[in-house]
């Protein structure tokens, strides 16, 4: 290796997810501010001291907190040594085993580059050791002319450092990447903490049903300061059996719609009552999904399917109520930010239909008007013709007619932006209702209720998007 090389910091980020979460936590180990700024002895350090980690792991009893760490090693490196069915039970054999793993580069071989960062090195991995790489199930297919792939010592360590700052499950692990490091950061300072409780208690001792969306969020609301920036979570399974790799990202407006809802009133009691309305628990009381991670994970959107979950949540929760509400005042603010921010949506352009709906439910009738529109809703074409009879019913009551302008073609077109602004109208459409003062709470005689009638909201519908799926 050239004197140019060896002048090189030891360790350098790269922009591999894995590797970029194992640098941190390294980083975080030694002390220091950046990656760069580590040095041999750091890495030493950290050797021995994964290394005695895998050991205890490796030899660990059932029912131990450090067998669970085990159980995390094996998903991520099912076919190394440690994790072996048949490995050996000897604590100082895993530790002279780890010591080998992650040593120095001898430069006994040929010289290659670093399959991420670039750096020269000679030693070659396999799947055996390295999460995420080579074939999905067989153990040494490899590519074509490929005896392995070159790892340099510092993102070796990096790759086994890994499970400390990755959010983990007994299966699973998930990553953060983003522009902004101090986000980076703090997203593996928080879990370097996790994991070191589920190494001494196991997984039982951890919170039920919170998951990685609620450490990703919080970190963007208290680091990403410096400008707009997306995060996004990389989880994956690494197993022999069905690995599998799933990607979601938030939109670059996420950090300027999180301090605009946390800083106004109506905007921070939405997020709230949001996060009290999709909190489960199961018979036992046991929380099966905290709401702080469900209400996080509505500003994540699969990779290349943006869904705006918040929007569809905002809006079938609002059924939930018969009539306008307190909460639905809240969270007519919460949307119009997310709308305004996320997608530089004018909302006051929905106000004069807004208007006009609530004075058609106000002047006779009103329960049953008004569960007439909550069933159209959010479909275009059903509320197309709804609008047309009401704007008629209202000339031919004497009204004025309502100038709607060019809100109406985008309310009433397909896709995405007619579904979120067919959501915006109903929350204007129930403050305006509250404006007024009409009251909805009792259905009066020879109305027509139709409570039981579902509300047609499909924001899926006219995106041709797939069913989503649970990822925590």
């Amino acid at each position: 290796m050239t004197e140019a090389v060896l002048s090189r910091p030891p360790l350098e980020l790269s922009g591999h997810p894995i590797q970029r979460c194992g640098a941190r936590v390294l980083t975080e180990f030694a002390g220091k501010d950046r990656p760069e700024a580590l040095e041999a002895v750091d890495l030493d350090r950290a050797a021995r001291r994964i290394a005695e980690d895998v050991a205890l792991a490796a030899t660990a009893s059932p029912g131990r907190g450090d067998y669970d760490w085990w159980k995390v090693l094996f998903a991520l490196y099912p076919n190394s040594k440690p994790t072996h069915a048949r490995r050996e039970r000897d604590r100082d054999a895993m530790l002279a085993e780890m010591a080998a793993l992650l040593g120095v580069d001898e430069g006994r071989g040929e010289v290659h580059p670093c399959v991420f960062c670039g750096q020269d090195c000679t030693v070659l991995w396999s799947k055996s050791v390295l999460p995420m790489f080579d074939s999905v199930r067989a153990v040494n297919t490899l590519p074509p002319r490929t005896l392995g792939w070159p790892v340099c010592r510092g993102c070796r360590l990096a790759v086994w450092a890994l499970p400390y700052g990755a959010w983990l499950t007994a299966g699973s692990a998930t990553v953060l990447t983003c522009d902004d490091p101090e986000v980076e950061r703090a997203f593996v300072v928080r879990n370097i903490k996790r994991a070191g409780r589920i190494r001494q208690l196991g997984f039982d001792a951890l919170a039920h049903g919170v998951g990685p969306e609620a450490v990703a969020v919080r970190a963007l609301r208290e680091h990403a300061i410096a400008g707009p920036v997306a995060a996004t979570l990389w989880s994956f399974k690494n197993d022999n059996q069905e690995p599998w790799l799933r990607v979601f990202s938030t939109r670059t407006g996420v950090t300027a719609f999180l301090r605009r809802v946390l800083s106004e009133p109506q905007g921070r009691k939405g997020w709230q009552d949001l996060k009290r309305s999709l909190h489960r628990v199961d018979s036992s009381g046991r929380t099966v999904l905290d709401g702080t991670t469900a209400v996080a994970r509505t500003l994540f959107d699969p990779e290349l399917e943006p869904r705006d979950r918040l929007v569809a949540l905002l809006f079938k929760h609002s059924n939930d109520s018969d009539a306008p509400s307190e909460r639905d005042t809240a969270w007519r603010s919460l949307l119009a930010a997310y709308l305004e921010v996320m997608h530089g949506v004018e909302t006051k352009q929905l106000r004069p239909l807004a208007e006009m709906v609530a004075r058609w439910i106000a002047t006779e009738s009103s329960r049953g008007r008004f569960n007439e529109y909550r069933r159209v809703a959010g479909s275009a074409y059903p509320l197309h013709k709804l609008l047309v009879t009401v704007s008629a019913r209202l000339y031919l009551d004497g009204g004025e007619p309502v100038d709607v302008g060019p809100a109406v073609e985008e309310l009433l077109a397909a896709g995405s932006r007619g579904w979120r602004l067919r959501a915006l109208l109903w929350f204007e459409v129930l403050a305006e209702l509250g404006r007024l003062g009409v009251s909805l709470s009792g259905a009066e005689a020879g109305e027509d209720g139709g409570d039981d009638q579902p509300t047609e909201f499909d924001p899926l519908a006219d995106v041709d998007s797939p069913e989503e799926e649970d990822y925590a």
